[in-house]
């Protein structure tokens, strides 16, 4: 936030959760009581199925973002959720999927996006935008806050966590995480984990070299 002006980086996977998140905020500061700006850091429904909450907003992300997320709609999930297969597969997707309510999910897809890079103003405060994918998926956005020394990498960091590909190629993620620490972050904000600095970042890196 900078002022009355706010900035939302990602939603969550369904309307419960993303409501819970926005109510957090708003007891945090009066900014947060109109979201003017969200952006989607990727197309995986973890970071963007909550967008019909701040519909009103201007949603951003990169075209190659916006073309993936339709390509999985939440009504398609819901309805493996409904009947899932019998077995270890259905065990593993309860296991994954079922604290999550799938059903009313309206899927809001980006209404400006971009190729490359894009600069936004928040109140005076400069947020850049730079797709780095495809890597975990194919239209990966990092957001950089230089007057704030931190970083939103969305999905190019699991801090904690595994690295899912989704898309790669490895490369490419090399790339994205050398792209994060030529920023000199003070703070990172992974998709998965908890905040920390750019040392998440280099291990992360480490791990896809020694992978190669």
């Amino acid at each position: 936030v900078d002022g009355d002006a706010s900035l939302l980086v990602d939603t969550l996977y369904d309307l419960r959760i993303t409501q819970d998140m926005l109510d957090a905020m708003r007891r945090a500061t009066p900014a947060a009581a109109t979201i003017d700006v969200v952006v989607n850091t990727h197309a995986n429904g973890d970071h963007c199925w909550g967008n019909q909450l701040v519909r009103d907003a201007e949603i951003v992300g990169s075209t190659a973002c916006a073309a993936e997320m339709v390509e999985l709609p939440p009504s398609l999930l819901a309805g493996v959720m409904a009947d899932p297969p019998p077995g270890p597969d259905g065990d593993l997707l309860q296991r994954m999927f079922g604290p999550f309510e799938f059903g009313d999910i309206e899927l809001v897809p980006p209404t400006t996006t971009f190729d490359g890079s894009l600069t936004l103003a928040v109140g005076d405060t400069e947020v850049r935008l730079t797709e780095v994918g495809p890597a975990h998926t194919r239209g990966d956005v990092l957001v950089h806050v230089p007057a704030h020394g931190t970083v939103f990498t969305g999905d190019i960091l699991f801090h904690g966590g595994h690295p899912i590909v989704w898309a790669g190629p490895v490369d490419n993620w090399i790339a994205a995480c050398d792209a994060i620490l030529a920023r000199r972050p003070d703070v990172v904000v992974p998709g998965h984990g908890a905040v920390c600095g750019p040392e998440a970042v280099a291990a992360e890196r480490g791990y896809f070299t020694f992978l190669q």
